[in-house]
C-alpha cells in the first residue's frame, strides 16, 4: 500500500490530505452533480416543473442534513476510523443512486410520484451519504479546507459538462447507475488508501455490479419511464397520463434523451386498432406540448386541403407571406403550411435539438421538411435568435412554444424570454411594413397575457393610445365544442399596420366561414372581455381585476395574466403571489436549521474547556447561512440574466455552471497558500470583490449584450467565461477560509457548518424564484450583493472565528 495511506486514517485535523483523496473528493461531487441533473430531467419528463423544483430541492437538503448527521457521528462516536465513515458513506451512494430510480420506476410506488414526499423520501437519502462524505473529509482536514473546496467545485465543474454526454448517450434513467459507478470508484479509493483489503474487495465487487446493471439496463431497459394514473392530474403531464389510460391508445414508438429533454414519438390507434399505419404521428417534449409530425408524400397542394379549417394555417391563408420566421417549428407542420402558400424564405429557430434529428430520422414518414433549399433551420432560443437577426419577416409565427425548465444544476427553475414584453417588442420591430406575428396557444388565460403584452408594445413603439393600439390586433378561437381536438386552440394575430375596417370585415368572415369563432377583429366583431379595451382606456392591471370580477373568481382563485418582463419572466405562471408549499419549504428549512443550531450549540457549551464562545458560534452560523443563500442568489440570477445573450439554455447551464466552478476552485486552491494571519483580511476584499464585479455585471450587461450579440456563439460563450470567471475567483474563498478561521480550534463544528450552509444553499435558490416573481431578478441580485457586503464585513472587523494569530502556522513539510 502507499506511504500515502495514512491519509485517511485517524489523524488530526492539521494532517495533509492524500491526493488520493482529493480525486475521491472530486468524484463524488461530479457524481452528486450529474445525479442531480438526471434526476431532475426524469422528473420533468413526467410532471410540471415547478412541482420538480420544489421535490429536487427537499431532496437536496440531504447535503445539508448529511453534514448534521456527521456531527452526531463524530459527538457519539469519537474513536470512529474516519477512513471508514468515508467508505460507508461513498459505498452508500453508489447503492441508493440507482436504487433510488429503481424503486422510483419499478415498483407500485410509481403510482405515488405525485406525491413530493414520496420523492423527498426516495432521494433524500442519497444527497445525506454525499453530505456526511464531504462533511467529514472537511472536518478531518479543516486546515486544508483550500485544497478540498478546490476538489469538491472542480468536480462540480467537470460535472456540469460530463452530465450532458451521459445524458445523451444513456438516459435520464441510466445516468444515475453511471453516478453510482463513480461512487463506488471513490469508495474503492479510500479503501485502497487506508489499507483496508476486505473494504477494497467489497467495494471492487460492488463496482462491477453497477457496470453490470448499467450495461443490462442499456440492452434490456429494464427500468423506464412509469405510465401515470389519470388521478396523477394537475401534477403529471399529459403525455404519461395518456400512456396510463387504456383508452387513450398511445403509445411511444421512439425516444431520445439529451441534456433539455427527452423527446417521444408518440402514435395513437387507429379504429382498426393498428399503429403508425399512416396515420399522424405527435411528438412530446418532456411530456407535454405536442407538435404534429404529419404523413407527407410531397404534395403540397394537399397540405392546403387537409389545413384548411385548422386554426394554426390561418395566418398563412390570409397573409400568403414570402419571408417567414418559425420560432419552435417541431415535427414541420409549420414548415409545411409556409411552403404550401409559397414562402419563399422559411427561416426557423427550434429549441429541442432533438427534435430536427427525429424528423430527419422519420424522413420516409414526413418527407424532406427541413432540407428544402428555402428552409434554413437552426437549434436555439427564438427570443436570442430574434436579437441577433437583421433580417424582417410577413409572418413571424409561434405556435405552442413552452419555455419553462428547470435549471437542475443550481436548483433553479428558469424561464426564457420568449413571450415577455421585451419580446413582443423584439418580434414587432423585425416584420416587414405589411408583417404579422401569430401566436398560437392552449390556455385563454397565456392568450390574454399576449394580448395585454402586444397591446404595451404597440403603444410605446407607435406612441397610441391603448384603444388605439387594439386596431393592430385580432383574435380568433377554435368553438368550445371541439377543444377536444387538440391544444391549437387560441389565435393572436399582431399586425405591424393597423387593420382597417375592410380588413377586419374580411378576415372576420373567413375566419367564421371557417366554423372559428372571431373572438375579437376591431371595428367588426368584437366580443368580451376584448371589447373592454377597444372602448375603454383601461390599463392591464385595471383589465385583469375587471376580467377577474366578471368570471366571478374568489380572492384566492384569482388568475394573473399581467404582462410579463425580461425582469420577472414568468409567462406560465398565473397565479398571483407565492404558490403555499413554497413559502413552508422555506419556513421549515429555516426554523429547522434554527432549532438543530440551538441544540448543536446545547452539546458544545457543555464540554469542557469550551472551545467556542457563543458570540462566536452565532456569528459563525451567520457566516455560513449567509454564504449558501448568497451564492444560489447569484448563481440564479447570473444564469437567467445570460440565456438570451447565449441563446441555448443547455450552453448557458453549462458555460455558467463551469466558469463559476473553475473559478471557485481555483480561488479555494490560492487562499490555501495564504497565511494564517491574512487570510481573514484577503477573503474580505475576496467577498468584497465579488459584490463589486457582480455589480459591475448588473450594470454593463444590456450594453455588452447590445454590442456583442451578433457574434459567433464561440466568442460569445467565452466573452461570458471572462466574465464569470473572476466572480467565481472570489466566490470560492470566502467558504474554505471560513472553514479554516473557526474549525481549525474546534474541528468537531466543522460537519454541522457543512450542514447549514448546505440547507441554506437550498432555501437561497427557493428564495432566488420567490423574490424574482415578487420584485424581479434585478432585486435578487442587488440581495445577493448585500449578502456578500456583510460577509466581507464580519471577516474585516475580526467578527468571524478566531484571530488569524491563534491558528497554527503550517509546517513546512505539509
Amino acid at each position: 500500500m502507499p506511504a500515502s495511506a495514512s491519509a485517511v486514517s485517524n489523524l488530526p485535523a492539521s494532517s495533509r490530505p492524500s491526493r488520493g483523496l482529493l480525486v475521491a473528493i472530486f468524484i463524488v461531487t461530479l457524481s452528486m452533480l450529474a445525479f442531480e441533473i438526471a434526476l431532475t430531467r426524469a422528473f420533468s419528463v413526467l410532471l410540471h416543473y415547478h412541482f420538480v423544483f420544489l421535490a429536487v430541492s427537499l431532496a437536496t437538503c440531504g447535503l445539508g442534513v448529511g453534514g448534521l448527521i456527521d456531527f452526531i457521528i463524530r459527538h457519539k462516536a469519537a474513536a470512529t476510523q474516519p477512513a471508514g465513515v468515508l467508505i460507508v458513506a461513498a459505498a452508500g451512494l453508489a447503492i441508493l443512486a440507482p436504487s433510488s430510480v429503481l424503486v422510483l420506476f419499478s415498483t407500485p410506488l410509481s403510482a405515488h410520484l405525485t406525491s413530493v414526499w414520496v420523492l423527498t423520501a426516495v432521494c433524500l437519502p442519497v444527497f445525506v451519504f454525499a453530505g456526511i462524505f464531504l462533511s467529514h473529509a472537511f472536518a478531518q482536514y479543516t486546515r486544508w479546507s483550500g485544497h478540498l473546496y478546490f476538489a469538491d467545485l472542480s468536480g462540480a465543474a467537470l460535472g456540469s459538462l460530463l452530465v450532458i454526454v451521459f445524458l445523451q448517450l444513456a438516459g435520464g434513467i441510466n445516468t444515475p447507475i453511471i453516478c453510482g459507478v463513480l461512487a463506488a470508484a471513490a469508495a474503492l479509493i479510500v479503501a485502497y488508501l487506508s489499507r483496508r483489503t476486505l473494504a477494497v474487495v467489497a467495494t471492487g465487487v460492488l463496482m462491477v455490479l453497477l457496470i453490470a446493471a448499467l450495461v443490462g439496463n442499456l440492452s434490456r431497459r429494464w427500468i423506464d419511464l412509469p405510465h401515470l394514473p389519470r388521478a396523477a392530474y394537475p401534477a403529471a403531464k399529459s403525455l404519461y397520463r395518456e400512456l396510463g389510460d387504456p383508452s387513450a391508445k398511445a403509445r411511444i414508438i421512439y425516444s431520445e434523451w439529451n441534456a433539455f429533454a427527452r423527446t417521444d414519438v408518440v402514435a395513437y390507434a387507429r379504429p382498426d386498432g393498428q399503429f403508425h399505419k399512416g396515420g399522424d404521428l405527435l411528438i412530446y417534449t418532456d411530456g407535454e406540448v405536442p407538435t404534429n409530425m404529419i404523413h407527407f408524400a410531397g404534395d403540397l397542394s394537399g397540405i392546403q386541403q387537409r389545413c384548411a379549417d385548422f386554426i394554426g394555417f390561418l395566418p398563412f391563408r390570409t397573409q400568403r407571406p414570402n419571408k417567414v420566421l418559425l420560432i419552435g417549428p417541431g415535427g414541420g407542420l409549420d414548415v409545411l403550411m409556409a411552403l404550401a402558400v409559397g414562402a419563399q424564405q422559411i427561416d426557423g429557430v427550434e429549441l429541442n435539438p432533438s427534435m430536427l434529428k427525429i424528423v430527419r430520422k422519420f424522413r420516409e414518414f414526413a418527407g424532406p421538411v427541413y432540407d428544402y433549399e428555402n428552409v434554413n433551420v437552426c437549434v436555439g432560443e427564438g427570443r436570442s435568435f430574434v436579437s441577433r437577426s437583421a433580417e424582417k419577416y410577413d409572418l413571424i409565427y409561434m405556435a405552442l412554444t413552452k419555455t419553462g425548465v428547470t435549471a437542475s444544476s443550481s436548483l433553479a427553475v428558469t424561464e426564457s424570454y420568449a413571450h415577455t414584453r421585451e419580446g413582443f417588442r423584439a418580434y414587432f420591430r423585425h416584420l416587414s411594413p405589411s408583417g404579422r406575428l401569430a401566436f398560437v396557444c392552449e390556455h385563454p388565460a397565456i392568450l390574454l397575457r399576449a394580448l395585454l403584452s402586444a397591446r404595451e408594445v404597440i403603444k410605446q413603439v407607435e406612441d397610441v393610445s391603448g384603444q388605439q393600439a387594439m386596431n393592430y390586433l385580432a383574435v380568433a378561437s377554435v368553438p368550445q365544442v371541439n377543444r377536444n381536438a387538440g391544444p391549437y386552440r387560441h389565435l393572436l394575430i399582431m399586425s405591424r399596420q393597423p387593420f382597417t375596417a375592410a380588413q377586419s370585415q374580411h378576415l372576420g368572415e373567413q375566419v367564421v366561414g371557417l366554423g372559428l369563432v372571431p373572438a375579437f377583429f376591431p371595428g367588426a366583431y368584437e366580443s368580451v372581455p376584448f371589447r373592454w379595451l377597444s372602448h375603454h382606456e383601461l390599463t392591464s392591471r385595471e383589465f385583469v381585476a375587471k376580467y377577474n370580477t366578471w368570471k366571478g373568481y374568489p380572492a384566492g382563485q384569482r388568475i394573473n395574466f399581467m404582462p410579463c418582463t425580461d425582469d420577472r419572466p414568468f409567462v406560465w405562471d398565473i397565479s398571483f403571489g407565492i404558490p403555499a408549499q413554497f413559502r413552508r419549504f422555506v419556513w421549515l428549512v429555516l426554523i429547522s436549521a434554527l432549532i438543530l443550531s440551538a441544540l448543536a450549540w446545547g452539546w458544545l457549551s457543555s464540554k469542557s474547556p469550551r472551545v467556542i464562545s457563543g458570540r462566536q458560534f452565532v456569528l459563525a452560523v451567520l457566516y455560513f447561512s449567509l454564504l449558501g443563500a448568497g451564492f444560489m442568489l447569484l448563481e440564479v440570477v447570473l444564469i437567467q440574466r445570460l440565456i438570451l445573450y447565449l441563446g441555448y439554455p443547455v450552453l448557458t447551464l453549462s458555460v455558467i455552471l463551469f466558469s463559476l466552478l473553475v473559478g471557485g476552485g481555483i480561488g479555494s486552491l490560492v487562499s490555501q497558500r495564504w497565511t494564517n494571519r491574512a487570510i481573514a483580511a484577503r477573503a474580505a476584499w475576496a467577498a468584497a470583490g465579488a459584490a463589486t464585479l457582480t455589480l459591475a455585471v448588473h450594470l454593463l450587461l444590456p450594453l455588452l449584450t447590445s454590442a456583442t450579440m451578433s457574434l459567433d456563439i464561440r466568442l460569445r460563450s467565452l466573452g461570458a467565461m471572462a466574465i464569470l470567471l473572476p466572480i467565481g475567483f472570489c466566490l470560492g474563498i470566502p467558504f474554505p477560509s471560513g472553514l479554516r478561521l473557526v474549525g481549525t480550534a474546534n474541528a468537531d463544528i466543522v460537519p454541522w457548518l457543512w450542514g447549514i450552509n448546505g440547507l441554506t444553499s437550498v432555501v437561497g435558490s427557493v428564495a432566488a424564484m420567490i423574490l424574482a416573481k415578487l420584485v424581479g431578478f434585478s432585486t435578487v441580485m442587488l440581495v445577493g450583493i448585500g449578502i456578500y457586503v456583510v460577509v466581507s464585513c464580519l471577516l474585516a472587523t475580526g467578527l468571524m472565528g478566531y484571530p488569524g494569530s491563534h491558528l497554527p502556522k503550517p509546517a513546512a513539510g505539509d
